[in-house]
């Protein structure tokens, strides 16, 4: 149901219900494939708020996206994937942050994926895109140096181990198993832990 833009401008109504707002309708636009093309003033009627608010909240449509994905970035599905990568078993790790990336990419991969699509049009996203990549690639090879602890690095040098781990585990990957061929995504995490045991032999 849209919120009324009225009631955004009453006094006292605290300013992050409508940050939340416009925040709640910008990932809707993006899962419906409309965030790209809407303008700021079809934003804010999808949020029930003024044009004024979303520019004097986050300046732009590009911050509303960057702000997208810092609260991905810091929900609980987040925060399942680093509970994974840190569990002491490293086959359980691996295994388990594969699951917790699906469930992540499942409900946020389509925000990351159209912040990366504006990478080469809009200055300053490389770097929080760059970032991210960083950060993940850190958890990777923490996950590769247990694993040859373990002994189930199956040949591989640790960088080749962690490019595996990170091809395995990236949104990339599972949208081409998920939204492009069209796999369920139970199915999807069956492929992903195929990759992942036959790439490891951890079968």
């Amino acid at each position: 149901m849209a919120y009324s833009p009225v009631g955004t401008k009453r006094r006292g109504i605290d300013p992050s219900i409508s940050r939340q707002r416009v925040l709640d309708a910008a990932e809707a636009l993006i899962l419906k494939g409309e965030f790209a093309g809407a303008t700021v003033t079809e934003l804010a009627d999808h949020a029930g708020v003024s044009r004024a608010t979303v520019f004097s909240r986050f300046g732009s449509k590009l911050g509303v996206l960057q702000e997208l994905s810092v609260r991905c970035s810091g929900g609980p599905e987040m925060r399942a994937i680093r509970a994974a990568a840190a569990l002491d078993d490293p086959v359980e790790a691996v295994q388990a942050t594969v699951e917790a990336s699906c469930n992540h990419w499942e409900l946020q991969g389509h925000i990351l994926l159209t912040l990366k699509a504006v990478v080469e049009l809009e200055p300053g996203v490389d770097e929080m895109i760059d970032d991210q990549r960083r950060d993940q690639r850190g958890v990777m090879e923490d996950l590769a140096r247990g694993l040859k602890r373990a002994g189930h690095l199956s040949g591989l040098t640790l960088d080749e181990a962690a490019s595996a781990l990170h091809l395995i585990t990236s949104v990339e990957t599972f949208m081409e198993l998920r939204r492009n061929a069209g796999l369920s995504l139970p199915a999807t995490k069956k492929v992903l832990r195929a990759m992942l045991d036959r790439t490891f032999d951890l079968a």
